[in-house]
């Protein structure tokens, strides 16, 4: 007997494992897992943040030139199975727009704001980058807000004892990025928040599964996205999933003024 929550990959590797179960697959959707409260109903929040005009500015330069690249050399798979150096001219390019994204200072504003209203909860906050992770860290504590880490850029002991203290309720905010996707137990979560993230059905699955273990109250999502960019579409690519199975869904704006409504 085979068992994965994710058993999809980008390769098509996965197509091997079904030839060896003589393609004998059951499915169970969480959509199926929610009606029969195995899974835990969530009340899902789309956070928007609006981004102000300089880092607009710079956001829409930095893709005006990665959509330039993209069209002058006959598209971005045709550049992708090169090995050109307009390949890796292009791959900076979109990792440094990604970070620009990621680390946009006023979503840092709205995660302080999040977490303290859930003071009570235990909350969980993916990230994709390990420096993005530790920055977060350090704003919370400023504000007098104590989270653990657990991403791959600390040594093994102290996650393990990162997560031994967040167990034992030293902590009750666990910030992490992709590294906890997957392959570690970790106990119930109330809160989930998807500060960063990419928009594969397979990292939704893992992250929404994080936090829809049963429990005595509604789970509650929230995705962080800065408004009028890639990361928005992103969200977009989430919630079609979210919305399916969520028990009611908000949308909110984070404006320019520091007002989340």
């Amino acid at each position: 007997i085979g068992l994965t929550a994710t058993v999809e990959r980008h390769d098509n590797r996965h197509l091997l494992m079904y030839k060896m179960f003589n393609y004998n697959v059951f499915t169970y959707s969480p959509k199926e897992a929610l009606r029969d409260g195995i899974l835990n109903p969530f009340i899902l929040y789309d956070v928007g943040v609006e981004a102000d005009e300089e880092f607009m500015e710079e956001y829409e330069a930095l893709t005006k030139e990665i959509n330039t690249i993209i069209v002058s050399n006959g598209g971005y798979g045709k550049i992708m199975r090169s090995n050109l150096g307009i390949k890796n001219l292009l791959l900076k390019l979109m990792n440094e727009r990604k970070q620009m994204i990621n680390n946009y200072e006023r979503k840092f504003e709205v995660i302080k704001i999040i977490c303290k209203k859930h003071e009570h909860d235990n909350v969980i906050i993916f990230n994709e980058f390990n420096d993005m992770t530790n920055k977060l860290y350090w704003t919370l504590l400023d504000e007098g807000i104590k989270a653990c880490i657990f991403h791959s850029g600390i040594n093994k002991d102290l996650r393990e004892q990162n997560l031994i203290d967040f167990k034992k309720g030293k902590y009750n905010i666990m910030l992490v990025t992709k590294v906890m996707d997957e392959g570690v137990n970790i106990p119930k979560m109330d809160v989930g928040i998807i500060m960063a993230g990419n928009s594969t059905k397979k990292q939704t699955v893992q992250r929404l599964g994080r936090v829809l273990r049963k429990k005595d109250k509604e789970s509650t999502l929230y995705q962080i996205y800065t408004s009028r960019t890639i990361e928005e579409e992103y969200s977009i690519n989430r919630s079609k999933l979210f919305k399916q199975l969520c028990s009611k869904y908000n949308k909110m704006h984070f404006s320019l003024d520091g007002v989340l409504s």
